[in-house]
């Protein structure tokens, strides 16, 4: 399979980007007030065109939540597998790299939004409760924009996907323990699993941020630890002559799995003991997805398309600058049929993805090498550390080599994460 600088395999971001792609597709049908957000609400008409696009296989193309997910596990994955794979990761210039890495991005987009919100006045025609109305701030002051940039304890109210991002800070900071805890469980990594997804179960149960999302980051982590087995798993399932229908019935299985609740019907949330059941699946499912991914040549082919890497470049800009250039296509467009807006909307937030991806996020690439540097070499002046070996917690970045007073060390840990 075709891999990118530094290992990185390309099917992974065309992943990325067409996740990003149906977080695009779901935020554009929540400016319709009748697309039901959640399994089981809304009233629409059986048979009907929302109807097809709600509770039926085509749901995926609109899975919002459900791809968040799997950012979370391709997260996981990403992040750790630097950490599982190198002896000589360099912790101290892991965490400033990652933190700007992440923050960076976030208070761009935060000013991005700011500038749609003031750009026209955001009075929600539609009752309160709808997404649109939800979404919109009437009343923009500078203030948003502080709450926006803090992640932890914040609001994202003026660019409502920063949400996500809170989790990706905190699976960031706490990557030490949850690798730790994907290594001691590489043998029983069946357990690892199932336990996450009880996890998952008990944090949609009780609506634990934590609990609902954390664990897909581990079943990330697990199957970077795993991802020689996983290879070795490919090889054998290409050598067998079913190879395409088991393929097929792992990433379509693992695709209807993530939506399970929404074919549920209309009635889901009669049983909602069983729609938590169904989400504290969805990381296992997302890892399947990831797998078939990895190994089925067909779809890995797909995943590195041009236009699925294109997307998959821009994907987290994409992510982060979307909603607020819906939001602000919709009042500009208010009065026409619903899907006017998106027919400026969309390409809107596709051009200025691209902008923001130029601008903004590659730079951030570069400033978090340069303080991951800058840490890595000052704790190494005060402490007098031997070697700095440069992490490479950002998948598809060129590893720089630091300052080292054991040059081959070095070159000896680089070669065991490129492994």
């Amino acid at each position: 399979m075709k891999t990118k600088t530094g290992g990185r395999l390309a099917a992974l971001d065309g992943l990325r980007g067409l996740a990003a792609l149906i977080v695009l597709a779901h935020h554009a049908m929540y400016t319709n007030p009748t697309f039901p957000g959640t399994p089981g609400a809304g009233n629409v008409q059986t048979g009907s065109p929302m109807w097809w696009i709600t509770y039926t296989p085509l749901k995926l193309a609109t899975a919002g939540w459900e791809s968040v997910i799997v950012f979370f596990v391709l997260s996981g994955l990403v992040v750790s597998l630097p950490v599982v794979r190198s002896r000589g990761f360099d912790w101290v210039a892991y965490f400033p790299r990652r933190v700007v890495r992440l923050m960076v991005p976030v208070m761009g987009a935060a000013l991005v939004a700011a500038a749609f919100v003031v750009a026209i006045p955001q009075r929600s025609t539609q009752p309160d409760g709808t997404w649109l109305s939800d979404s919109s701030t009437p009343n923009f002051s500078w203030e948003y924009i502080v709450k926006a940039w803090d992640l932890l304890g914040g609001d994202g109210q003026i660019d409502n996907p920063l949400w996500s991002l809170r989790w990706e800070l905190v699976f960031s900071l706490a990557l030490p323990v949850i690798a730790i805890a994907a290594i001691a469980v590489r043998k029983w990594w069946m357990a690892g699993l199932i336990a996450a997804s009880v996890l998952t179960w008990l944090g949609v149960r009780t609506d634990s941020g934590a609990l609902s999302y954390l664990p897909a980051f581990f079943v990330g982590a697990v199957v970077a630890v795993r991802l020689d087995a996983v290879r070795q798993f490919a090889d054998r399932m290409n050598r067998r002559r079913w190879r395409h229908p088991l393929w097929f019935l792992m990433a379509f299985g693992g695709s209807m799995l993530m939506i399970a609740p929404w074919l549920m019907g209309q009635n889901s949330g009669d049983a909602p003991e069983l729609v938590f059941a169904l989400k504290g699946l969805a990381p296992l499912a997302a890892a399947a997805i990831v797998v078939a991914a990895i190994g089925w040549k067909p779809l890995h082919l797909l995943l590195e398309s041009r236009p699925l890497q294109f997307a998959g470049t821009i994907s987290f800009s994409l992510y982060l600058v979307h909603v607020p250039i819906l939001i602000f296509s919709t009042y500009l467009f208010a009065g026409q049929p619903w899907f006017v807006p998106l027919l400026f909307g969309v390409p809107v937030a596709i051009l200025v993805a691209v902008g923001f991806t130029w601008l903004v996020e590659k730079r951030s690439h570069g400033w978090s090498r340069a303080v991951g540097a800058w840490a890595s070499e000052r704790y190494a002046s005060w402490f007098g550390r031997e070697e700095v070996v440069a992490d490479r917690a950002e998948p598809g970045e060129r590893p720089e080599t630091e300052r080292t007073a054991d040059r081959p060390a070095v070159e000896r840990a680089k070669a065991d994460a490129r492994s």
